[in-house]
């Protein structure tokens, strides 16, 4: 890819983590807010957002996913293992050494951030949570009921489109569907609020140049392959447990946990958002209006300065270089 992006005049790093190479970038001072991007994005999302937090004095730590971005893309479908995002992030948190870090994550970014989270809860001062999930999909909307479960069923077909072995491969990495589906409108927007437009205001060319030139060609296109067949729909799912999990240990977590959710979000509802503020002990709620499922791209600025409000009012003493007693440190973290 291109140097000298379109608002994107950060400075590239890497490391290498368990054999892959990742891209990151590492902007500011102060309490760290670590950024996960979801699919098919990668840190271009919070390009909007960065400049902002960087200036209300945070340190913004924002990786690319292996498959995503500018880190390394393996052609495998079986080298994206939920259990391997999760050890790669780990690992490129512990060898930049970041301690006391906010946990910033949207879609796929949240339940990979989040078992980091729960996982290392003495190393966590507070969560943010970009419409996403953390608990497992129901396989059905009488399975959602009987077992009140957060999250909505996936919509009919998608399995077929994008979770088979045989043709989501095609589907997704040759004819790139996936992310035609997600990216539809994107010049004009999409205020009428037909599912399957990612975005409800226009994006720029420039920026959607920089979206779509991360996965030109069908062979860096495995990472989005897999992650559809992650999405653990159902109990018996490899991925179900690990995911479950989440939820079980947000419930009893004391951690400021700050939900912002958009309210024309093509894959989970504003009252899905709600509920999670809601079961968390320490949780608050923003709604965005007029925002698409890329809340960061239709409004960087706007969940920027949210997010800065709540942790300026949450860890004040995270700024003095004070620990405070917000994580209960007599819960051990959770490991699988």
């Amino acid at each position: 890819m291109q140097e000298g992006r379109y608002q994107y005049p950060f400075k590239s790093r890497y490391a290498v983590v368990d054999g892959i190479k990742l891209h990151y970038i590492d902007e500011g001072e102060g309490p760290v807010l670590w950024m996960l991007h979801g699919m098919p994005t990668w840190s271009y999302v919070y390009r909007k957002m960065i400049p902002l937090l960087v200036a209300a004095g945070y340190r913004c730590v924002a990786p690319d996913l292996m498959g995503f971005g500018l880190s390394d893309k393996p052609r495998d479908e079986s080298a994206h293992s939920l259990q391997r995002h999760v050890r790669l992030m780990s690992g490129l948190i512990e060898k930049l050494g970041l301690k006391d870090i906010v946990g910033m994550g949207q879609d796929w970014g949240g339940p990979i951030m989040l078992r980091y989270a729960i996982e290392h809860k003495h190393n966590v001062r507070a969560l943010v949570l970009l419409n996403t999930f953390i608990e497992r999909f129901p396989a059905s909307k009488k399975e959602r009921r009987q077992n009140d479960i957060i999250t909505s069923p996936l919509p009919p077909g998608y399995g077929l489109l994008f979770k088979s072995r045989g043709i989501s491969g095609l589907l997704v990495k040759r004819a790139d569907v996936f992310r035609k589906f997600v990216w539809r409108l994107w010049r004009s927007g999409n205020p009428s609020q037909v599912l399957g437009a990612g975005v409800r205001r226009p994006v720029d060319p420039a920026a959607m140049q920089n979206y779509l030139e991360a996965h030109d060609t069908p062979d860096k296109r495995a990472g989005i392959a897999a992650f559809a067949k992650l999405i653990p729909d159902r109990l018996n799912h490899p991925n179900a447990r690990m995911i479950d999990q989440i939820r079980l240990e947000l419930e009893r977590w004391r951690v400021p946990v700050l939900v912002v959710w958009p309210d024309g979000d093509m894959a989970w509802k504003a009252g899905e958002g709600r509920r999670i503020a809601a079961l968390v002990p320490d949780g608050e709620f923003y709604l965005v209006n007029n925002a698409g499922h890329y809340v960061q791209e239709d409004a960087g600025e706007e969940v920027a300065h949210r997010i800065s409000e709540f942790l300026d009012s949450r860890l004040k003493a995270v700024r003095v270089g004070t620990r405070t007693p917000m994580n209960d440190k007599s819960m051990p973290g959770v490991h699988l």
